[in-house]
């Protein structure tokens, strides 16, 4: 592997993120490149940062130090009724590609936006489902560079938790994952689908440029509704809103900058603390150069 940066392939030097990203909004990377072999690009002489299809994502408008990997290897191969995907794959399609093989268990994956990487790293989940129900194993590579494959419990899976991304895995990259399905019927999965489909259309701004869920839900509650309740469905900050669709989703009105963003959810968080004593959690990751 290159140990440089400037001799990785393909690399570009002071590349905009925003069209990297489901906000559509950040500043550029020092280094940036496209890969679908991620040990390629570990043990570079700069800190390395992984992207996927960047959901769930605030990255600086300062930007990210060092190299941006864009992770881009999205191969799948199916055996029986287990389903392996690279880390690159997007959820969605994946679950397409399981009715595709009249596999069921997978349609909940329709609603999640982000790539199966980012899946693993905070197991991602839509309509009371969540990857831990259907993981097998999950391969990756350390921090040093070595190939790894880690079963479930080794990733302390929970809500929106792995330990990927806050316990001992962290700086560990994942590569690919296999998840085992049930046999059935492949129509009766893509009408289902398609049913999810409008209702999330019908409940989330889905076709507005936005981040996917700002906040974790509290136990038993909802985030968007203590938003709501605590009067900031709407509110903005420079271009940037909390949705008036729903209040766990802060939308891209055009132009919107990183520190509009964050100003708005400090304002919800804020709000939600005084109004019901209750402390939001970010699901949305803020990445890059931040003020102190």
């Amino acid at each position: 592997m290159p140990s440089s940066v400037e001799a990785i392939p393909g690399v570009k030097k002071n590349h905009p993120l925003a069209k990297h990203t489901s906000f559509n909004i950040g500043g550029a990377a020092d280094w940036f490149v496209e890969t679908d072999d991620l040990a390629s690009v570990v043990g570079v002489d700069v800190p390395l940062f992984v992207l996927g299809a960047g959901t769930n994502l605030l990255v600086s408008d300062d930007g990210i130090e060092g190299l941006v990997a864009r992770c881009v290897a999205r191969r799948h191969e199916v055996e029986g009724t287990r389903l392996r995907a690279e880390a690159g794959l997007k959820m969605m399609r994946l679950a397409r590609i399981a009715a595709d093989h009249d596999l069921t268990g997978f349609e909940w994956a329709i609603g999640v936006p982000g790539a199966v990487g980012g899946a693993v790293y905070q197991n991602a989940g839509c309509w009371g489902r969540d990857l831990k129900d259907v993981l097998v194993d999950v391969e990756g590579l350390t921090a040093a560079g070595d190939h790894v494959t880690w079963q479930p419990d080794e990733l302390e899976l929970g809500y929106r938790r792995s330990a990927l991304r806050h316990g001992a895995l962290k700086g560990c990259l994942v590569t690919a994952m296999t998840i085992q399905l049930e046999p059935g019927d492949g129509a009766a999965s893509r009408k289902q689908m398609a049913e999810l489909t409008r209702e999330r259309n019908r409940t989330q701004p889905i076709q507005t440029k936005n981040c996917g869920s700002v906040f974790v839900n509290p136990p038993g509650d909802s985030a968007g509704r203590l938003v709501e309740a605590a009067g900031l469905k709407g509110a903005s900050e420079g271009a940037a809103q909390i949705s008036p669709l729903h209040a766990n989703f802060i939308v891209n009105q055009g132009g919107a900058k990183a520190a509009e963003v964050w100003r708005l959810i400090e304002r919800a968080r804020e709000a939600v603390r005084d109004k019901f004593g209750v402390e939001l959690e970010t699901e949305v990751e803020r990445v890059g150069r931040w003020p102190e």
